[in-house]
């Protein structure tokens, strides 16, 4: 009886210590900021990151929703953070309902093993929450290489993946060059003679309707990548419009055709 009550009390301990775990989230201000007093909903949401991550500073990520929604709600924005970063905010993504289902992939810094964090909130004012633990063998560079002062954008690319057809989902897929210079030390630590230069922004729309709003911080990857989803009501142009902290400028353009 004894041991029986010994065994219970440890399964209780585990249980609990699970759970904990699981709440890392609640710790970090970042994230708590974002909800602004919303409690996320844990289940409907979806992140996909390896387990290991052998290179820390190109790490694949893919977040989509599989819940459900009321009548008229969509997801508004996705919000990317990784906590044991020297700044834990990775993207910031605003979608219309044109870019629904919302489901993007990216790729991510990771400076260290830790918990990814994906929040999603609806034009409802809900919040859904989920996280992810990687495992980095080596860490993210934070720091870019050449000559700082020559760092520009470059190469700008937009596709489609597959046929386009009217009130169907169809995955866009963009990618431009740039180191994306965080102006981090290794250790985290500010360091004046290294400015940091990123592709600040990525716009999509079509017809000049919008459809995606990216917000890049030292946490995405060199040589941003971002994919997501378009569902067009009619044919048209779809535009992406790339801008650094400098307040330059590249875009491209695709035919949307049913």
């Amino acid at each position: 009886m004894i041991l029986r009550s010994v065994l219970a009390t440890l399964a209780l301990m585990l249980v609990v210590g699970t759970a904990t775990a699981d709440q890392r989230w609640q710790r970090v201000e970042a994230v708590t900021q974002a909800l602004d007093n919303r409690v996320p909903e844990l289940e409907g949401l979806s992140l996909e990151l390896p387990l290991v991550a052998e290179d820390g500073s190109s790490v694949a990520l893919s977040v989509s929703f599989t819940g459900s929604l009321k009548d008229g709600e969509h997801i508004e924005k996705i919000r990317l953070f990784a906590p044991g970063n020297p700044r834990p905010e990775v993207a910031d993504i605003t979608l219309s309902v044109l870019a629904s289902p919302a489901n993007i992939a990216t790729r991510i810094r990771l400076s260290e093993t830790q918990q990814v964090v994906a929040l999603a909130i609806t034009n409802q004012y809900r919040a859904f929450l989920t996280t992810r633990d990687v495992r980095v063998t080596v860490s993210g560079c934070l720091v870019g290489g050449g000559d700082a002062s020559a760092i520009a954008m470059a190469n700008p690319r937009l596709a489609l993946a597959g046929s386009t057809r009217q009130g169907q989902p169809v995955t866009v897929r963009s990618l431009i060059n740039h180191p994306m210079e965080t102006g981090l030390r290794p250790d985290g630590q500010a360091d004046d003679s290294i400015e940091q230069q990123l592709v600040e922004s990525l716009t999509a729309t079509l017809n000049d309707e919008p459809v995606l709003t990216a917000r890049f911080f030292t946490g995405t990857s060199a040589n941003p990548y971002l994919q997501f989803q378009l569902t067009p009501e009619e044919e048209g142009e779809l535009k992406l419009v790339w801008q650094d902290q400098k307040a330059e400028q590249m875009e491209a353009i695709q035919p949307v055709r049913f």
